[in-house]
This record gives structure tokens, sequence and C-alpha cells, in this order.
């Protein structure tokens, strides 16, 4: 007769002891769960965009707002800016 291992012994026992209901209810429970989680992940990861996305826009509008008001300023800012993007690049291909 052939001597079964302790490794082996260990999953035969656990086998003939496992209920098949029991696995059922548990694997029922973690799929609730993981399900309660993702919901709950995605949620927050909305939450945070939305929050995101109302910083973003009053940032936008604070900046067109300043732009209107100091619009010499700005029309001297986007000219020298342009200046120096364009000394860079045709620097660089040199």
């Amino acid at each position: 007769m052939v001597s079964l291992t302790r490794a082996e012994s260990k999953a035969a026992r656990f086998v003939k002891n496992l209920d098949i209901d029991d696995l059922h209810d548990q694997l029922d429970t973690l799929r609730a769960y993981v399900h309660e989680l993702s919901q709950s992940a995605g949620r927050n990861a909305t939450d945070q965009f939305g929050r995101a996305r109302n910083v973003a826009v009053e940032a936008a509008h604070e900046a067109e707002e300043a732009m209107k008001d100091n619009l010499a300023a700005s029309l001297i800012l986007a000219l020298g800016l342009g200046v120096l993007v364009g000394y860079i690049i045709r620097r660089s291909t040199e």
C-alpha cells in the first residue's frame, strides 16, 4: 500500500471535511464585499474628480478675469513668451 506524505494527508483531510454549501456562502459573501468595495471606490473617485474639476474651472475663470483686467500686461507677456520660445527653437536648430 502507498503511504501518503504529510502534505497529502493534510490535503485529504481538508477535502474530506470540505462543505460545499459553506464554501458557496463564503464566496457569495466575498463577492458582495468586493462589489461594495468597488462601488465605494468609484463614488470616492467621482467625488474627487468633481472637486478637481471645480477647482480647475475656478482657476480658469480667475485667470481669464485677471487677463481681462490686465489686458496690456497679458499681451506683452504673451509676446515676450513667444519671442523667447522662438529664440530657443531657433538656437536648437542651429
